[in-house]
């Protein structure tokens, strides 16, 4: 019998496994719960194959849901009006009557490559509701449903920011008859998509009153979407208190309207060219860091830094620095018991080597 490189390699096998599952460890990583790590991509349509040509880049971070937006249900006129490049008006004419079809194509490449699907109707260029026919564009939030539906799109959301559209009196009244809507046509979970809520600091009474409170506005949705966003006006270090008050919030009002929890729709830098690109990766950090902390938040859909071109518009680059904040996040490393399990298998590996060669 040779003991010793038997010895040897058990003891190389255990110091390298420890090592590992320290670095594991180490490895910033949000909780289970958050089941969509995604990436919100309103403008995607824009761009050909634009799904499809990143689509690897979107697997390496370990992103698992795409947020897609149609686009508004505004006629070809109302885009005429607006101040936009020939190329990009254009692009916009060619889309509209194809738009469902693109929607589809993507829908199936996203669940072909193992991606979740969140769908819903953007707002931008946000029309002044004197200028919108409503009922036309509830019908078609409601198409956009029953497709979801036919395609099995995991997680549905009427209108991206409908705030942005509606008057505050108005908006929970018609969040709630459009819910009734959507849910005659699809059977999915349903989001409320709503903009990013004020960010002063609310007193732990005054939360708890409101959880209690008897179900408001979002009352039957089942997850309250919101968008935490580091404004041109915000400093970077007062970021972190503005998602900490944004999250309470949320999940005192989703408490009392019994949904399921919330989701972070969007998170992002406005005005990112203000920053310097360090300052921008990290306040993506700051938010991924805060809802960490949380146990019912469910999403979290970064806002599309990938980079590309729309006809007409200036590129947009790449933004790599915040790209590795996401993998570092995002990416799913090893369980405890596949960490186990490769141990163990290494160990047997080291006896059968130890058998074959030194007896």
């Amino acid at each position: 019998m040779k003991p010793k490189p038997l010895v040897f390699g058990i003891l190389v096998l255990a110091v390298t496994g420890i090592i590992f599952i320290n670095w594991c460890a180490q490895q910033e990583s949000l909780p289970a719960t958050v089941q969509y790590r995604g990436i919100w991509m309103p403008g995607m349509l824009l761009i050909p194959d634009y799904l499809a040509s990143n689509m690897q880049k979107l697997k390496d971070v370990g992103i698992n849901a795409v947020f897609f937006a149609g686009l508004p249900a505004l006629p070809e006129s109302y885009f005429e009006k607006l101040p936009l490049p020939p190329e990009t008006l254009e692009k916009i004419k060619e889309l509209l009557p194809i738009e469902k079809e693109l929607l589809i194509a993507d829908i199936q490449t996203a669940h072909r490559n193992g991606l979740k699907v969140v769908l819903t109707i953007g707002i931008d260029p946000k029309p002044e509701m004197e200028e919108i026919d409503l009922e036309a564009w509830n019908s078609k939030i409601v198409e956009y449903a029953r497709l979801a539906e036919e395609y099995d799109v995991e997680l549905f959301a009427p209108m991206a920011e409908p705030g942005g559209l509606f008057a505050e009196k108005d908006i929970g009244k018609w969040g709630q008859e459009i819910l009734l809507r959507v849910k005659e046509v699809y059977h999915g979970e349903v989001v409320w998509m709503g903009c990013g809520p004020g960010g002063e600091t609310r007193s732990e009474e005054f939360l708890r009153g409101l959880s209690e409170a008897p179900p408001g506005d979002y009352a039957g949705y089942d997850y309250i979407g919101f968008g935490l966003n580091l404004v041109p006006e915000m400093a970077l270090e007062e970021f972190p208190q503005y998602i900490d008050n944004c999250i309470k919030y949320k999940l005192a009002q989703a408490e009392r309207d019994n949904c399921t929890g919330i989701m972070v729709t969007e998170f992002s830098v406005f005005l990112p060219k203000q920053r310097s690109e360090e300052d921008v990766a990290r306040a993506h950090e700051m938010v991924l860091e805060k809802v960490k902390d949380y146990d019912n938040v469910f999403g979290v859909f970064v806002a599309n830094f990938l980079g590309g071109q729309i006809e007409g518009l200036p590129l947009i680059e790449e933004d790599v620095k915040t790209g590795e904040v996401i993998r570092r996040w995002f990416k799913v490393f090893p369980s405890g018991i596949i960490i186990a399990l490769f141990v163990i298998l290494a160990v047997v590996g080291v006896i059968v080597w130890y058998k074959k060669f030194y007896k």
